[in-house]
């Protein structure tokens, strides 16, 4: 037995044409198809890293407590499991408390189980196990430490002990992308593993990164362990002054003519000689300690004293003498001597080690071709480092033309697939958003056309009084639109009813009668039983 529903669905199917019904159809199958998708695109949740770094072992049993408690997940490699953002927290609180992972740090949580029967071996193998799994999860807490392993060798005791062997450590850490160890956090770690374990020694600690470079040598007392690690950090001092020097020219490039247009290479050499210098300065100060002058003068006349020679001439008592004539002479002399106090003043100068012996720069730069800009670049770097020509210092600039084919293919690639994807976002939000209209207009038309179709449609019952002149009777009318039945009189005429029911067999009017002359019985019958009496009345009079 059919509903009204379901004939009123019927009807509203059969009026419409077949191209209306195909792009029903269409409509229907796609909200069927896209809706789903839409939905489960917004609700699918974003996931972040639970676990990294485990084992497969790990992994695979916290998977299967994943599958096991109805949470989502991905796999993001072998030991990497991305769970929804949410409950990244909840599941690592669930899976410690299950104690995983379990194989990937173990510490002093051996010894919580049962140590019955264990061998004196065995004991000291779990003890080292356990010393090495501690100082991986205290290594590990650094910001800096991604991952990392420790081994310890504790050699047995002897009887001598010139004859002990010392105990060792060598730690290997996996850094973290962007992150470096300075000196002091090496030097941390070497001395919280020497104080972790007994007998251990922080020079006897080797430290190494995942990348194969020696962090801390282990030297301790060796002379030529001592001169490899001195060696060492000389070689990365030297590589970091000249980090320094390429980031400033590189900036100052950048700035001048633009990113990526300028490729520079330093190598500074470092004196690493410890020089001792002493130095004494004297000076003279105003202050006088001393002052001598001398003065002498001398006159002589014209005439002069002679004699024959002879001891006569030379006695005391003049004899005979000759004087002869001449002219006379002044003599005049002056001396001074000053001496003045001193002053010393002493340097004594102690050059560290480390200063820059030469520094070499090379600068290529993209496509300047004038000779002028050339120059000045040339002497805007020079300034900037420091370039010291006296001391051996060597500056190249040079025009060269950069290859730069294999990155605009590469932007090119990445612009098309980013604008790609762009525009499939587009479209799939219009599609949807288009979705959402014609459906809400399909159903919009759908409700309303059942709305009309389930109304009330009334049809003529009984002719009106207008009619009566025609067929000699005076009957009411049902107009549309009313819910119950209006009788109209005609002036100074009494209203005769006139059966105008003339029932079709299978018409959907015939079936919109039927319900009304129902409600119309079932709401007023009072009314229904003065029709008919009317009507029979009228048949007796006709009789």
């Amino acid at each position: 037995m059919t509903t009204p529903l379901q004939q009123q669905v019927g009807s509203f199917w059969s009026h419409q044409s077949t191209s209306q019904k195909i792009t029903l159809i269409a409509l229907v199958l796609a909200a069927v198809i896209v809706v789903p998708l839409i939905v489960s695109w917004a609700t699918t949740p974003s996931f972040s890293v639970a676990f990294t770094g485990m084992t497969e072992e790990d992994a695979g049993q916290v998977v299967q407590k994943l599958a096991e408690a109805n949470i989502p997940y991905k796999l993001g490699g072998t030991g990497t499991i991305l769970v929804p953002e949410k409950q990244v927290y909840e599941v690592r609180l669930q899976m410690a408390r299950d104690g995983l992972p379990s194989n990937g740090t173990v510490g002093l949580e051996l010894f919580g189980s049962n140590t019955l029967g264990m061998t004196e071996f065995t004991q000291k193998i779990n003890y080292q196990r356990a010393l090495e799994g501690e100082l991986e999860r205290t290594i590990g807490s650094l910001s800096a430490v991604e991952a990392v392993q420790v081994h310890i060798v504790t050699p047995e005791k002897t009887l001598l002990t010139s004859d002990q062997s010392v105990t060792t450590a060598s730690i290997m850490v996996k850094l973290a992308p962007g992150k470096t160890l300075d000196p002091s956090q090496v030097s941390a770690i070497s001395h919280l593993a020497a104080s972790s374990i007994e007998g251990l020694k922080p020079e006897n600690v080797v430290i190494v990164d995942s990348a194969g470079r020696m962090l801390a040598s282990g030297a301790g007392s060796s002379g030529e362990a001592s001169a490899v690690a001195q060696t060492d950090s000389r070689r990365a001092a030297e590589g970091a002054a000249a980090i320094n020097i390429q980031n400033k020219v590189e900036m100052l490039l950048a700035q001048v003519l633009g990113p990526n247009r300028a490729v520079v290479q330093a190598d500074v050499s470092l004196d690493w000689t410890q020089k001792e210098t002493t130095s004494q300065k004297v000076e003279p100060t105003p202050a006088i300690r001393s002052s001598q002058k001398t003065t002498e003068n001398y006159t002589t006349t014209g005439s002069a004293t002679g004699g024959v020679p002879g001891a006569n001439s030379n006695l005391p008592t003049p004899v005979a003498t000759t004087t002869a004539g001449g002219s006379s002479s002044n003599y005049t002399r002056s001396d001074e001597v000053t001496n003045y106090e001193l002053s010393t003043s002493q340097t004594h100068e102690i050059f560290s080690p480390g200063t820059v012996k030469r520094i070499s720069l090379s600068v290529l730069v993209d496509n300047v071709t004038d000779q002028a800009q050339l120059t000045t670049l040339k002497s805007a770097v020079s300034a900037a480092v420091g370039i010291d020509e006296t001391r051996g210092d060597k500056l190249v600039v040079e025009n060269t033309t950069f290859d730069t084919s294999f990155a605009t293919q590469q932007e090119e690639v990445l612009s098309k697939s980013s604008n790609t994807d762009l525009y499939y976002k587009i479209a799939e939000i219009a599609g949807a958003v288009i979705l959402v209209f014609l459906i809400l207009w399909y159903v919009q038309r759908l409700l309303k056309n059942l709305r009309l179709a389930s109304s009330d449609a009334w049809v003529p019952m009984m002719k009106p009084l207008s009619a009566s002149a025609l067929s000699g009777h005076s009957s009411p009318m049902l107009t549309n639109n009313s819910t119950s039945p209006m009788l109209q009189q005609s002036q100074g005429s009494q209203p005769k009813l006139e059966s105008t029911f003339k029932m079709e067999q299978h018409h959907p009017e015939d079936e919109q009668l039927q319900k009304v002359l129902t409600r119309m019985t079932e709401d007023n019958p009072a009314s229904v039983a003065e029709i008919i009496q009317l009507w029979l009345a009228e048949d007796g009079n006709q009789s």
